[in-house]
């Protein structure tokens, strides 16, 4: 479990985590993916020895979570640069 502390402690003192990390170092970015692989390679493992299956857990929260956050006209902004 000392996985997700090492990546929390690489994220307490960021604040918010801009797209790209654009004033990240490019050393810093390379410790937190290596932090980030760490954790989901955990994870990996803990839903394996548990038995979960953990690509459909994830797919039945984001249904949940559409269900309990839906995307209205009012919360949305498209900020997307696709045409």
């Amino acid at each position: 479990m000392g996985e997700v502390g090492e990546l929390s402690e690489i994220l307490q003192w960021k604040g918010e985590v801009a797209k790209g990390l654009p004033n990240w170092s490019s050393d810093d970015k390379e410790h937190l993916e290596e932090e980030l692989s760490d954790v989901l390679l955990y994870l990996v493992h803990l839903a394996d020895v548990c038995g979960l299956d953990l690509g459909q857990a994830a797919l039945t929260k984001i249904v949940k979570n559409a269900h309990k956050y839906p995307v209205t006209s009012t919360n949305y902004t498209n900020n997307s640069t696709y045409n």
